[in-house]
């Protein structure tokens, strides 16, 4: 959903198991350049994003499997952030870029968002799963020394994060699953990689499944 191609669109399909079908669009046009949409095809939510780059915006949209509805807006505008959220009710979003990156954490509640509990380090383009009181963040970038892309992995219990063990590759990356099982697929080094990790509890174990 969302995207580029000399404009800012807000596209959005859907997937069948099959194929892909153009489906009613956002409501806002948007570029992402992170995993800030969460949910299933027929309940889901999308915040965030940058009308025209590098402007951050603070929409809000939820998906009941025909239509985006606008909704109360994020507290910060911001892009490159990531959102866990098993469906439109209740969600997490954390990270992105404000300006500056940030490690800002909102919850959601099916009406508003509440800032909460911080990540431990700020970042954008972070891989991401599970739910909004049970979710992985993972990788990213920012400025910060002595390089700009993260191994770092965090977990959310709902209430705060915890750093736990670190992944393989230092990386912005997409990511998906469950805070107990999860996989970063590709993304920026730089340059860019097809390298994916796989995340597997109990033990807490980064294993790289697949190399350039």
């Amino acid at each position: 959903m969302g995207g580029r191609t000399g404009s800012y669109l807000g596209n959005t399909e859907l997937w069948n198991g099959s194929n892909w079908t153009e489906v009613n669009d956002l409501n806002t046009g948007r570029v992402q350049t992170g995993n800030a949409g969460a949910g299933t095809s027929t309940s889901a939510i999308y915040a965030g994003g940058a009308n025209p780059t590098p402007t951050a915006v603070n929409n809000s949209e939820t998906w009941n499997g025909t239509n985006w509805t606008e909704t109360n807006n994020l507290n910060q505008a911001r892009y490159g952030l990531a959102v866990s959220a098993a469906d439109n009710t209740a969600a997490v979003a954390f990270g992105g870029f404000e300006p500056p990156y940030t490690n800002r954490t909102e919850s959601w509640n099916g009406s508003n968002w509440t800032e909460v509990n911080d990540l431990n380090s700020s970042r954008s383009n972070l891989g991401k799963g599970g739910t909004s009181t049970d979710a992985i963040g993972f990788g990213g970038q920012s400025p910060a020394p002595p390089s700009n892309r993260f191994t770092a992995t965090e977990l959310w219990n709902g209430i705060s994060w915890q750093e736990t063990a670190d992944m393989n590759t230092a990386r912005g990356t997409v990511g998906f699953g469950t805070s107990s099982n999860a996989v970063a697929a590709g993304g920026s080094v730089p340059p860019y990689t097809g390298v994916a990790e796989e995340w597997t509890v109990p033990g807490n174990i980064t294993k790289t499944i697949d190399t350039d």
